[in-house]
């Protein structure tokens, strides 16, 4: 089951994965657990495309894909099937389902054109198995390839075969997800089929033919065979044959050892290279983790020589479409006039695209429907446009200005392999760049209420610029953890009645300024108020909150900020002998806004796969405590900083000389992701904070 990311919407075993040219939903959870229903909405490339887990195969999906269904191919003759008595519970006692049989080949021709024959047996071993499977999901797209269902049936265990009437138990709608993001592509359709008759025991049987009869990149090939899953492979054989006057460069990733063969031979002018995976142990997926295809044992393939001849390919298809309309030249003047500077042209440029053409769109490109951009001509006049036309339209603008810009391919939220061109991504942005072509910042336009030009879940991902001269690979950047600071300031009084009174002022910036405007600006004034008396409540029981103010969220000329006055009646405890147990405020649990969202996904013992957090952050917390009656005695807790290449972990505590106390607290996540070592220390840095938490501050009075 090849993973055709741009030359096709291919069905996968275990789940979807939009691709190259689309957007769409991405299920992270039945990436890694096919037992989930959950959806997680993402934003990916260039139109929209629904993406649905199918238990039975990992349906990577692309954009281009044509799944012309055939009843007429399907028939119920009683078969032999003696390699299925060998899947059974005692065999397999942690599977839902098994990979029983595969044989997948694959034909090209020196155009790119391919034919794709593919025979599958999957399975079932248990209602939850069951459950997954019972309806199979089929992404269409015509423009670039159309199916042919031979066979589609259910082996039963006393060997009937049950033929599936595709005419009475399928159905083709319009993606939801296309609708939800104001997309519409005639071409795109998802065909749902039910199996009625499928029980616990039974085996999904189906073969196909896949027909590529147009490439994405003209005269290549290039894509990905998953040899493991989430579920055990038995047997699976991937065969790929194409003329032998064509270079093709393979790879196996993350190898199991004991489990794969390779073979290759001559014949009749062509090359056959033939890869056999076999017993497969199937993967625990883990919460955060990253992509499947960057853990899973994978077979790369690509006629491709550099990642260097697929830039040079993208500049091709986008530069025709960039030339600028004596409107659109009137335009960026009127955005610039009386500004100095590159900086402050770019962020007028970018914000009128941001803002000002709205995210939707009519997929009809001709050429290379899905990766092409429409003529930023067309984008301007329209005020819309999917993600590729808003890109290329803010580069056009851009360079009117006098800066360098390009269009940019983004895989968002993961990495690629480097060492195989096979460009997997899945959205489009703008970058700045120097003389040197060196880059110095990356916009994405389709974040509309964001203040930052690109979204922080876009970085640390791998990225292709568009360039004649061709670019290799890259990582987008991670930003400093002081980029996306919250910050916190807590002033207040400590009084003999053992309460502490006061005011608590915030500001946002970064990614954190993102959130509480997306959140606020959904909201009315009352409603804003309402959430944060709500967010400091739940991290400090007992405390209570009047006269809140906030700035106007959709005001981004500075950074979201609010203030709150507050009263903690109990914040102490006595002892004896005058002794008093103070918590303050910067005590309270996950003070952040992110810590307990992000550091949350830390909640493994320990990890076999690297975690992904997803973010890189920082929280500060000053507290200024007077005090109504100056004590005789302050004690104040040990402490026990934390400071590496992850994360910065810091309590300081400083007495003025008015006898104010001054705590200083700060948490700088540094990584987007760890490895399975380094997660240790992010457990060490949980432990030591929860005590933190615990504290008290330890008063002796005069009395």
């Amino acid at each position: 089951m090849v993973l055709q990311f741009p030359s096709g919407l291919k069905q996968i075993k275990g789940f979807t994965v939009d691709t190259f040219g689309q957007h769409g939903n991405i299920s992270q959870e039945k990436q890694k657990n096919r037992t989930k229903e959950s959806l997680v909405t993402s934003k990916l490339l260039f139109g929209e495309t629904h993406v649905n887990s199918i238990n039975k195969k990992i349906a990577f999906t692309g954009w281009i894909l044509l799944f012309l269904f055939s009843a007429a191919g399907a028939f119920a003759a009683q078969r032999p099937y003696p390699f299925l008595t060998k899947i059974t519970r005692s065999a397999y006692p942690h599977a839902h389902a098994v990979l029983a049989k595969e044989n997948e080949h694959i034909r090209f021709r020196k155009d790119g054109r391919y034919v794709d024959r593919d025979e599958i047996f999957m399975t079932i071993l248990d209602e939850k198995g069951k459950q997954s499977e019972k309806i199979q999901s089929f992404y269409i797209n015509r423009d670039y390839a159309k199916l042919t269902v031979k066979v589609m049936e259910v082996i039963k265990p006393d060997g009937r075969v049950v033929p599936v009437d595709l005419a009475a138990n399928s159905r083709e709608d319009t993606p939801l997800s296309n609708t939800e993001a104001n997309i519409y592509d005639p071409t795109q359709k998802v065909l749902k089929v039910f199996l009625p008759d499928l029980q616990v025991g039974d085996t999904i049987h189906y073969r196909v033919l896949r027909d590529y009869f147009k490439s994405i990149i003209p005269n290549h090939l290039y894509g990905m065979a998953l040899g493991q899953y989430t579920f055990p492979v038995r047997f699976y054989q991937f065969t790929l044959e194409g003329p032998e006057s064509v270079k093709l460069h393979t790879l196996i990733k993350d190898r199991v050892r004991g489990t794969v063969s390779y073979t290759a031979r001559q014949e009749g002018g062509q090359r056959i290279y033939q890869w056999t995976f076999r017993n497969v142990p199937q993967i625990t997926p883990e919460p955060a983790m990253p992509s499947f295809t960057r853990v899973a044992m994978r077979l790369l393939y690509s006629t491709l020589a550099s990642w260097e001849e697929a830039s040079r390919w993208y500049a091709a298809l986008v530069e025709p479409k960039l030339s600028p309309t004596p409107e659109i030249i009137r335009k960026v003047k009127a955005l610039t006039k009386g500004l100095s500077g590159n900086a402050a042209k770019a962020r007028a440029i970018y914000y009128f695209v941001a803002q000002k053409i709205r995210y939707m769109g009519i997929t009809a490109e001709k050429n290379r429907p899905g990766f092409e951009p429409h003529a930023v001509s067309l984008t301007f006049n329209r005020r819309y446009g999917v993600c590729r036309d808003k890109a290329a339209l803010l580069v056009s603008m851009l360079r009117v200005a006098g800066l360098k810009a390009n269009m940019v391919l983004v895989s968002v939220g993961s990495k690629l392999d480097r060492e195989i061109p096979v460009p997997y991504f899945n959205h489009a942005v703008a970058v700045l760049r120097d003389e040197t072509k060196t880059p110095l910042t990356y916009m994405d336009p389709t974040s509309e209420t964001s203040k930052q030009f690109f979204p922080d879940y876009e970085r640390d991902s791998s990225s292709l610029i568009a360039d004649k001269h061709g670019e290799t690979l890259r990582i987008t950047p991670t930003l400093s953890p002081d980029r996306n600071l919250f910050q916190v300031t807590i002033r207040d009084v400590f009084s003999s009645g053992l309460s502490l009174y006061g005011k608590i002022n915030g500001v946002c910036t970064g990614f954190i300024d993102t959130v509480f405007r997306s959140i606020m600006m959904a909201k009315g004034q009352q409603e804003r108020e309402a959430f944060l008396l709500r967010m400091f409540k739940r991290r400090y029981p007992g405390i209570e909150m009047g006269h809140v103010r906030c700035s106007n969220p959709a005001d981004r000329t500075a950074p979201f900020s609010f203030s709150i006055d507050f009263r903690i009646k109990k914040a102490a405890v006595s002892g004896e002998k005058g002794v008093v147990f103070l918590l303050p405020l910067s005590n309270m649990k996950n003070p952040g806004v992110l810590d307990r969202w992000i550091l949350g996904k830390a909640n493994m013992v320990s990890r076999k796969y690297p975690l992904r957090f997803g973010y890189t952050y920082m929280t500060r917390i000053r507290e200024v405590i007077n005090f109504k009656e100056i004590p005789l005695e302050i004690r104040l807790p040990a402490t026990s900083n934390i400071s590496d290449n992850i994360v910065d972990c810091r309590t300081s505590y400083a007495l003025k000389k008015d006898s104010a106390l001054v705590i200083t607290r700060e948490f700088a996540l540094k990584k987007i992701e760890v490895t399975p070592e380094q997660y240790k220390q992010i457990l060490s840095v949980q432990h030591d904070r929860q005590i933190k938490e615990i504290l008290p501050v330890v008063l002796r009075s005069q009395k």
